[in-house]
């Protein structure tokens, strides 16, 4: 194992629990308006297959004597291969793609309010905001380098190399389509309410994808 537990694994292990949260709360939504024994038996092998949850056990009794980046790599990965297998199937069964967004979009809006109450600021300048936006969204290992940013003074720009994300949306029947759109659904509303004169757009290429922050004039 890692000698200590450092800053940067906390800032992943946050990611990873972003993750699992909406995960949580999509099966929560979905059983409330549907049948809570068919969506618990439409995503039972994936909790099988990726693990389950890991709520909001703290990180050192999770990694119990292994080393802590090859676990954190492994985390990072099930989580967003179990939340893209169980969106896959519950849009198969339901095809409820508004719930699904709202789902999304109410977590981003309560995750911008408890940063900003943390912090005690009213709103983010671009370049905090990124900041914030970079400790909440979900990537990859800092060593695989699949992100950069460029920054200039009123815009800036994420680029990702198209592995970042997809391959893991990849291995379900879903869209490609449907993960950009909420992924671009989160981080607008997420930016937005960091501070409403940011605005986000995605653009998508075959061998990339850029989310775009910049201030509206």
């Amino acid at each position: 194992m890692s000698a200590f537990l450092g800053p940067i694994h906390m800032w992943l292990y946050n990611q990873i629990q972003i993750v699992e949260k909406r995960e949580a709360e999509i099966v929560k939504k979905f059983s409330e308006k549907y049948s809570e024994t068919e969506v618990e038996n439409i995503i039972f092998p994936y909790r099988y297959q990726y693990g389950q949850l890991k709520k909001d056990k703290p990180l050192a009794e999770l990694i119990t004597g292994n080393d802590i980046h090859p676990w954190l790599e492994s985390a990072i990965n099930s989580a967003q291969s179990r939340e893209a297998a169980v969106i896959a199937s519950l849009m198969d069964k339901y095809d409820d793609q508004e719930l699904l967004f709202d789902i999304y979009s109410t977590q981003a809006e309560q995750l911008a309010e408890k940063a900003k109450k943390r912090d005690d600021m009213e709103e983010f300048n671009l370049e905090d905001a990124f900041d914030i936006i970079n400790e909440h969204f979900v990537e990859r290992m800092p060593c695989d380098r699949l992100s950069g940013a460029i920054k200039e003074e009123t815009k800036i720009i994420w680029k990702h190399k198209s592995q970042l994300h997809q391959e893991f949306w990849k291995q379900t029947d879903v869209e490609l389509e449907l993960m950009h759109q909420l992924y671009a659904k989160w981080l607008s509303v997420f930016t937005k309410n960091l501070n409403n004169s940011i605005t986000h757009k995605r653009e998508i290429a075959d061998e990339y994808y850029n989310d775009i922050f910049f201030i509206e004039d």
